[in-house]
C-alpha cells in the first residue's frame, strides 16, 4: 500500500474495530476505551493513514449540526413500542425521568428492544449512529431480556430492578426502609401485630429486602407477638393458606403487595380496617387514593437514575463499573381509610 492512499477501513481492519470506532478514536472521543484508541492511532501510524481534508470538514459540520440541541439519552425499554406508558408505575417513573433530563439540558428518547427484535447488537449500532452516549435500561418484561449488552461504548444506568441481569449501576427504591417505615407507622397508629403480605416472586426479585424488614420489625419483640410474612407463590390454594395463616397468626394490620387480602378478609367475615388494618406496599393510582401505604416518590426514583447517569457522562465512565453503586430512594407513609385514623 502506497504511503498516504490507505483509508479508514484499512485502520479498522488492522486494528480490528469498526471504521465507526476509528473515527472517534481518532478525534480522542471519550467514548472508546483509552486502549482501543492508542491501538487505533498506532494504526493508522504505521499505515501512514491521513484523513482526507475535505471529509474531515464535511464531518465537523455535520457534528456541528448535530450538537446544536439538546444531548439525547436512550430509556431502553422491552415493551413493544410505548406499551409500558399503561403501567402507572413506569408513568411515575418516567416523569421524574423527564423533568429531571430536561433541568440539566438533556432530553430522553425512548428505544424499543422489541421493535428492533431483542437484538442488543442492532441497539448498539442505532445508538451510536445517533451519537447518544448515555443509557438508561428500564421498563422491561421478564420475557425476552438480554442477559448481556455491549455497553462499553456508553454510560449505563440501570432503574430498579429492569435488565436485572445487566450489571450495571442502578438506582432502586430503598425497599427494606420503606417496608420498616409502614410497620413504624402502623404501630404509632396502634397495631401490635403488623405483618407482611407479598408475593415471593417479587421479594426475591429485589433481594428478600421486604421480608427481611418485617423480620426486622419483630425480632426485638416479645416471641408471642410475632407475626411472619405471608409470601405467596401463585398456589391454587393461596386463599386455604392465608386462612390458615391468618387463623394461626392472628395480625391486626396487613402490608400488602398486589395480592387481593380484601376478598381474603371478606370470606373471613372481617371489616377494613374495624377488624383489620390494611396498608399497600407501592400501590396503584387507585389503590393509592383509596388506601393507606407506602408512596415510593418514583418520580425521585427516576430523577436519581437520571443524576446518576448525567453524572457518569460528565466524568467520562464508559462501560461497566467494576464495583458497582447502588442508589436508594426512600419513600414516604401516607395514611388512608383502610387503617385506623385514617
Amino acid at each position: 500500500m502506497n504511503e498516504g492512499n490507505a483509508r479508514m477501513s484499512d485502520v479498522a481492519k488492522a486494528a480490528g474495530v469498526s471504521v465507526a470506532t476509528v473515527s472517534r478514536a481518532l478525534r480522542d472521543d471519550p467514548r472508546i476505551q483509552p486502549q482501543v484508541r492508542e491501538r487505533v492511532k498506532q494504526a493508522a501510524r504505521e499505515l501512514h493513514y491521513t484523513p482526507h481534508p475535505l471529509v474531515q470538514a464535511l464531518m465537523t459540520q455535520r457534528r456541528n449540526r448535530q450538537s446544536a440541541g439538546p444531548e439525547t439519552l436512550a430509556l431502553v425499554t422491552n415493551y413493544p413500542h410505548d406499551g409500558w406508558q399503561a403501567k402507572d408505575v413506569c408513568r411515575w417513573y418516567y416523569r421524574g425521568i423527564q423533568q429531571r433530563a430536561q433541568e440539566l439540558g438533556y432530553q430522553v428518547e425512548v428505544f424499543s428492544l422489541e421493535a428492533l427484535n431483542h437484538d442488543g447488537a442492532r441497539l448498539r449500532e442505532v445508538l451510536l449512529a445517533r451519537g447518544i452516549r448515555g443509557m438508561l435500561l428500564g421498563f422491561s418484561r421478564d420475557v425476552e431480556q438480554p442477559a448481556t449488552m455491549e455497553v462499553n461504548e456508553f454510560c449505563v444506568v440501570g432503574l430498579s430492578t429492569y435488565f436485572r441481569d445487566m450489571p450495571v449501576e442502578r438506582v432502586h427504591l430503598n425497599g427494606f426502609y420503606n417496608v420498616k417505615l409502614a410497620f413504624g407507622s402502623l404501630r404509632e397508629l396502634g397495631y401490635r401485630r403488623p405483618a407482611l403480605v407479598a408475593p415471593e416472586s417479587n421479594n426475591a426479585i429485589i433481594g428478600r429486602q421486604w421480608s427481611a424488614a418485617a423480620l426486622d420489625d419483630q425480632w426485638s419483640r416479645a416471641e408471642a407477638a410475632w407475626c411472619p410474612p405471608f409470601l405467596t407463590s401463585d398456589r391454587l390454594d393461596e386463599m386455604e393458606r392465608f386462612h390458615s395463616w391468618f387463623t394461626q397468626y392472628r395480625p391486626d394490620a396487613l402490608l400488602v403487595y398486589k395480592e387481593p387480602v380484601a376478598k381474603w378478609l371478606g370470606a373471613l367475615g372481617l371489616r377494613v380496617p374495624g377488624d383489620v388494618g390494611v396498608a399497600f406496599l407501592y400501590g396503584t393510582e387507585r389503590e393509592r387514593r383509596l388506601t393507606a401505604g407506602i408512596d415510593g416518590e418514583l418520580h425521585l426514583v427516576g430523577a436519581a437514575a437520571i443524576n446518576l447517569l448525567v453524572q457518569k457522562l460528565r466524568n467520562n465512565e464508559f462501560g461497566l463499573a467494576d464495583h458497582p453503586r447502588e442508589v436508594l430512594i426512600p419513600g414516604v407513609w401516607r395514611n388512608g381509610p383502610t387503617v385506623k385514623g385514617g
